[in-house]
């Protein structure tokens, strides 16, 4: 089949290209990316591992050969003086509180607390009251803990921040933490600037380390409890202002295959190299705005894919210029390529959001 500008394949190709077929294009290819990109929003997703917990079951318990003291916790956070995502290091303020049977456990031992991960800045002295023949006592203490978030999925990024209370100074054997979600609460004025609470978690039970793994028998184990808190960002600012200009770039410059050679060869060549400019002169802009992590986020991975799209529409400009006219094949080539780019696209953004 000889190919000619009046063949019905060409003039397909040519018309998927027109700036008015682009236009709807655009509406179609921005429906569907902002479909796939409202399902990550809608969920939670934390990618930072859970911090472990051994359970004490009664097997460890008869392992032992005697049930150790339960020794409750609670903790109330009154608000977060600083909240460093750059950094990942958080501080708190809060009332750290412990109840227990006096004659089973002194005071002195359960005070020996520690944050793990992290330090305790400030702590008061211990007001204590008796409940029900129960010792109740609470610090008011300030916090510092350090967190390996998660950033591969930013802007759309969920996370999990642990706050670990441990005991380091006695055996699980002679004491244990016993935790309820409901002793876990930060109030609604403890504000988190940029972000919202999503879910609030406690699990305790005990840490254990094996020093020798041909030797199980050395193991070194400590009460500890974990106050996990959910978080994920407030509103779609962020997501706007990194995504939305990205997007923006990459459709105006998918109009450098509406033009003919012939007549606007100028135009081609403008709109190809600004996006690629423009790619690169955003770059500084997300740079700024991105987590500082040693590896490839979201943001990063589309934007190479928008970056290998603008180059590709600029090596094409380029033989489009040399060739100084719009053949037959060259329009297929053309139209298959804008399809190939968009194809692209919508592949990616499609599994890297449902596939994480």
């Amino acid at each position: 089949m000889k190919l000619t500008n009046d063949s019905a394949i060409v003039k397909f190709f040519n018309k998927l290209v027109s700036p008015k077929s682009q236009i709807l294009g655009i509406l179609a290819v921005a429906s569907i990316a902002i479909i796939l990109g409202i399902i990550p929003y809608k969920r939670f997703l934390s990618l930072e591992p859970e911090t472990q917990v051994v359970p004490v079951t009664p097997e460890f318990i008869k392992e032992w050969g005697n049930v150790p003291t339960r020794v409750t916790v609670g903790l109330y956070i009154n608000g977060f003086p600083s909240l460093d995502f750059v950094k990942n290091e958080f501080i708190f303020d809060g009332i750290l509180w412990f109840e227990f049977d006096p004659a089973l456990i002194s005071l002195n031992t359960v005070s020996k607390f520690s944050l793990e991960g992290g330090e305790i800045i400030k702590q008061s002295e211990p007001y204590t009251q008796v409940i029900d023949n129960r010792f109740f006592a609470r610090y008011i203490i300030q916090g510092r803990f350090k967190a390996d978030l998660d950033y591969k999925l930013f802007p759309f990024d969920d996370h999990r921040l642990d706050i670990i209370v441990a005991n380091r100074s006695i055996q699980p054997s002679e004491m244990i933490f016993r935790a309820y979600a409901s002793y876990f609460v930060i109030p609604p004025t403890a504000k988190l600037i940029g972000w919202n609470i999503w879910d609030l978690s406690v699990r305790s039970g005990m840490s254990e380390s094996v020093l020798n793994k041909y030797e199980s028998q050395k193991v070194v184990a400590y009460p500890r409890v974990v106050f996990s808190i959910f978080l994920r960002r407030s509103g779609v600012r962020n997501m706007f202002l990194i995504l939305l200009p990205l997007f923006l770039i990459y459709f105006i410059s998918l109009f450098s295959f509406a033009f003919d050679p012939e007549t606007h060869p100028g135009t081609i060549f403008g709109i190809a190299s600004a996006g690629v400019t423009s790619l690169l002169s955003y770059r500084f802009v997300i740079e700024n705005m991105t987590p500082k992590v040693g590896y490839f986020v979201l943001s990063d991975h589309l934007f190479v894919v928008f970056l290998g799209a603008a180059l590709i529409e600029f090596i094409f400009a380029v033989v489009l210029m040399r060739s100084e006219k719009m053949t037959p094949k060259t329009s297929i080539v053309r139209g298959i390529i804008y399809i190939l780019i968009n194809v692209v696209f919508l592949c990616f953004w499609g599994y890297f959001l449902l596939n994480v």
